[in-house]
């Protein structure tokens, strides 16, 4: 049985938390604290970085010569990578209402036709990576086998979004 007394309680509660959100700008970085920006404390930000934001702050590349070569690699790649990227896609959707359908006999071809795809892609990446790490200064090039790791699925376009469901495979995530 429903009791009002119960909602009534919680009310304010509710109330509460909504002016709080309301209130609290969106997407602003939070403050260390610590007065100004100056005091070396770190920032610490409600944002989640993008795999590309985590591949440059891993790589330490500098702004205003390594950054803008960077991204044109980058930009180039992704169009290149557009169209295996759209076909996994494409395949991965085939994969699971061949599943869902009760087909294993047909899903053996598509398996192969994603490998493939997979492997275009992965071919992608690699050459985009030689040549950013082509643009890296030696002491750069140490973290270079951590930044290609964030590179997975980079070029991927996102799966769709379902009810309650977050798309995505997760690459380029730490």
């Amino acid at each position: 049985m429903f009791r009002a007394s119960g909602l009534i309680a919680l009310a304010p509660l509710a109330l509460v938390s909504t002016l709080f959100a309301l209130a609290a700008p969106q997407n602003a970085p939070l403050s260390s604290g610590m007065g100004s920006d100056d005091t070396g404390a770190p920032r610490i930000g409600i944002q989640t970085r993008t795999p590309y934001e985590q591949f440059a702050d891993r790589l330490k590349l500098d702004t205003k010569t390594q950054v803008p070569a960077v991204e044109l690699i980058l930009s180039d790649a992704a169009r290149e990578a557009a169209p295996a990227g759209q076909q996994m896609l494409l395949l991965r959707q085939r994969l699971v209402n061949l599943a869902l359908e009760n087909k294993p006999d047909e899903m053996k071809p598509v398996v192969h036709a994603y490998t493939e795809a997979a492997a275009k892609m992965a071919g992608v990446e690699a050459r985009a990576f030689a040549k950013v790490y082509a643009t890296l200064r030696p002491n750069q090039q140490p973290a270079a086998p951590q930044a290609f790791a964030i590179m997975a699925g980079m070029f991927q376009p996102p799966a769709p979004r379902g009810p309650g469901g977050r798309g995505g495979r997760g690459g380029g995530q730490q």
